[in-house]
């Protein structure tokens, strides 16, 4: 068997241990790839990022960031490495450097609207809220119905004290999804706020409703 057809045989392998949840044979294909000689910096990337994939989801957030860190450095354009990188820096709580990584995932992929969802989210979290709306501005612009991005700017907008802002994207939200109980809520409490009482009322109750029966759903 020559060279192309051993490294696509690896590769299938892989792939497949991954897809049936077999991610201990996946991690050895991957790492047997790594090892073959003459695999170029594309597929080097490309085993990393799946290696750093399957270690993020088996919780090993050191060995992910390992293998992301080695995906950038045989492709140091891979956006999706670099969007990984900050999300493990995210759930570590480490905003300062998800936020490095993010803004460079963006400088690679300009259209990538999940990562200025998650940049905002960054921001919003170290208290940098006109920049978390600015970056979910831009998730928005990118997808007009991104319904996070769009509930997450209101939330900061309510924080801003900006009501009509934040009333306009609560309401989208929920315009998009009627069973947005966490929408509804924040609405309900903002309505309260300027007085709207009946309609504050109204919003709760629905916020109630709605996440009662998600529960129900939830433990039958």
């Amino acid at each position: 068997m020559d060279n192309e057809n051993k490294l696509s045989e690896i590769m299938v392998d892989a792939y497949a241990h991954q897809k049936n949840g077999d991610l201990s044979f996946a991690i050895q294909s991957w790492n047997d790839l790594l090892k073959f000689e003459g695999v170029n910096k594309e597929l080097q990337a490309s085993a990393y990022l799946n290696l750093g994939n399957i270690h993020q989801q088996q919780g090993n957030h050191d060995l992910a960031f390992e293998s992301m860190s080695s995906a950038i450095n045989a492709n140091p354009n891979s956006s999706e490495a670099y969007f990984c990188l900050a999300y493990i820096e995210q759930e570590k709580g480490s905003l300062g450097s998800a936020i490095v990584f993010f803004e460079k995932a963006l400088e690679i992929n300009p259209s990538d609207s999940g990562a200025y969802n998650n940049l905002g989210n960054c921001y919003d979290l170290t208290g940098d809220t006109d920049r978390a709306i600015n970056s979910y501005s831009m998730a928005i612009s990118i997808d007009d119905e991104y319904i996070s991005a769009i509930y997450n700017r209101g939330n900061c907008y309510a924080k801003l004290g900006n009501n009509e802002s934040a009333l306009k994207d609560l309401s989208r939200a929920i315009e998009l999804d009627e069973n947005f109980y966490q929408a509804y809520y924040n609405r309900g409490t903002m309505l309260s706020r300027m007085g709207k009482l009946k309609e504050s009322d109204q919003d709760l109750g629905k916020a109630k409703d709605l996440a009662q029966k998600e529960l129900n759903s939830k433990t039958h």
